[in-house]
């Protein structure tokens, strides 16, 4: 009987421990009706010590204002926070968010304890913390005498380091859907100005989405407006590829003031080219086919008139001058249009030539005759 009494007292100890091991121990309770000059300073009595501990922390609670000015609506906390201490310094730290709060957060030293640093100035911030730590027989008063100030760190120096945040998710995440069908699959969207939107990526001009890996093609716009999708430099093939497998039409500038250009960032036409097109065919379309050279109502200069213009203006009646030319460019169209102009008033020339020389030559042909 005294056997099984002790076996049952060991086994209840036992339970005892492993359930304190795995409980979270609250450890503090922060709130302020203010917003803070510097941030919360969460002043641990964890201590700094290589090998000492490996603990998981929870922040959780409510910032009134985490969204910013003009914003009305609060978010929630709920943050996870694992570190350990090796070599005077924090490795493995990692910091992860199941809720609206994602502040700068750094950890540090100071006067040999373990301080945690949300860089969150907004007001109305009120948080609850627990903490587990287990396997490395830290001391119980390590939980106790939490505080959290109005403070910067000591210094931003090592081993001060800001703990980056990391949320991994495993098979299909689902938003606005119960059946995702693809790791992210997004359904639900918000109105944003005159506008449904499913996501919103980055929050600067130089916030870059990249695709494929760290070196892949990438998209970044601003608030501005524009949109700028790019292949990587750092990669090993540079080629922006457009709709190279599908038969569908690459559609592009629609809008009637909208222009495209190629080494250009100042198209002042439909498409403007800083360089030279090879092509196997263009074809431009056109209207006013000079066919009306070869209607009776058209007037042509005399030779010597044209003569008389050519040794004056040293170009052809209707073409424009090396000047313009070399100013303004020219209508490829509108040139074809001329050239062929001269072309046929020049056939026309020859076959007036032509009728002249065959009628002076029956003349000379009829004077032989009568000699």
């Amino acid at each position: 009987m005294l056997k099984k009494l002790l076996f049952l007292v060991g086994v209840s100890a036992f339970c005892l421990s492993s359930a304190s091991a795995q409980s979270y121990r609250d450890v503090l309770d922060y709130y302020a009706n203010f917003a803070p000059t510097h941030g919360v300073k969460i002043k641990t009595n964890f201590p700094f010590e290589n090998s000492s501990h490996m603990p998981t922390i929870i922040i959780e609670g409510y910032a009134y204002n985490a969204l910013g000015a003009g914003q009305t609506e609060g978010v929630t906390i709920n943050l996870m926070l694992t570190y350990y201490v090796y070599d005077n310094g924090f490795i493995n730290s990692r910091v992860s968010s199941a809720g609206g709060f994602t502040p700068p957060l750094y950890l540090a030293s100071e006067n040999g304890k373990v301080v945690i640093y949300i860089d969150s100035k907004v007001y109305f911030q009120r948080f609850h913390v627990k903490a587990y730590e287990a396997g490395f027989n830290l001391a119980s008063t390590a939980f106790d005498n939490w505080t959290a100030v109005d403070e910067l760190p000591a210094t931003f120096a090592a081993p001060t380091k800001q703990v980056n945040y990391q949320n991994t998710f495993a098979g299909m995440v689902g938003i606005g859907v119960g059946s995702p069908s693809a790791p992210l699959h997004v359904v639900s969207t918000t109105t944003v100005g005159n506008q449904n939107v499913s996501a919103i990526l980055g929050n600067a001009y130089n916030h870059w989405t990249v695709f494929g890996g760290a070196n892949g093609g990438r998209i970044r716009g601003s608030n501005e407006g524009y949109l700028d999708i790019e292949s990587s430099s750092s990669g090993s093939n540079t080629t922006l590829y457009l709709n190279t497998t599908s038969p569908g039409n690459v559609i592009m500038s629609m809008q009637g003031t909208s222009n495209v250009g190629i080494g250009t960032g100042s198209p002042q036409s439909k498409l403007a080219v800083a360089g030279t097109i090879t092509a196997q065919k263009v074809r431009v379309t056109s209207t006013g086919w000079p066919d009306y050279v070869f209607e009776p109502a058209h007037v042509r200069p005399s030779l010597p008139e044209l003569s008389q213009f050519l040794t004056k203006e040293k170009h052809l009646p209707g073409i424009p001058t090396a000047a313009e030319i070399t100013a303004q460019g020219h209508d490829v169209g509108e040139m074809n249009k001329k050239l062929l102009e001269k072309v046929e008033e020049l056939t026309l020339y020859l076959i007036e030539e032509h009728k002249a020389r065959v009628a002076l030559e029956e003349k000379v042909k009829l004077l032989e005759q009568r000699k």
